[in-house]
């Protein structure tokens, strides 16, 4: 596009130089005879070529305008389809990152209950453990109590047993 504008800008000048010196020769035509048909009929000629160099640059200039009104409208209509791409992805991706956000929430949520539920577990494993430990206690009282007193019933069924044998004989 540079190099097109460049050369644009070349042919413009040298077009501009042209009229220029057509210009300047209709001028200095004019002021060298004023009264001669010849020179005046020169002049036109030289007017008429003038004015047709400055509507071709007018008509060059017009459609070089065209071309790059067309290539501007081009690179505006891309500006804005990326313009909108990058709004629809920015939009997906907030919308993204607010469903990852309250995903996170909720399994915050989550983690506080299971350690709230396992602190409360342990509580309770804890009173399980004591009453399991009473009760062991409680059983081998109990178990000792039984000892003794079977112990002592064996005992006194001996002593009965050797007093009943010694009456018998």
């Amino acid at each position: 596009m540079e190099r097109r504008v460049t050369n644009q800008e070349h042919t413009l000048n040298s077009l501009l130089e042209k009229a220029m010196k057509i210009r300047d020769d209709v001028v200095t035509g004019l002021h060298a005879a004023q009264g001669s048909a010849l020179m005046e009929s020169s002049a036109r000629k030289l007017l008429e070529n003038h004015i047709q160099i400055i509507t071709h640059i007018v008509k060059q200039l017009s459609k070089d305008i065209q071309v790059l009104e067309a290539q501007i409208m081009e690179r505006d209509n891309l500006a804005a389809g990326t313009t909108f791409a990058v709004k629809s992805l920015d939009h997906k991706n907030m919308m993204g990152i607010g469903d990852l956000r309250g995903r996170v929430a909720r399994c915050d949520a989550s983690i506080a209950k299971l350690s709230s539920d396992v602190g409360a577990e342990q509580q309770d494993i804890l009173k399980l453990k004591q009453e399991v430990n009473e009760l062991h206690s409680k059983l081998e009282l109990k178990m000792k109590d039984m000892e003794l007193k079977e112990s002592g019933g064996i005992s006194l069924r001996k002593g009965q047993g050797v007093q009943a044998e010694a009456e018998q004989s």
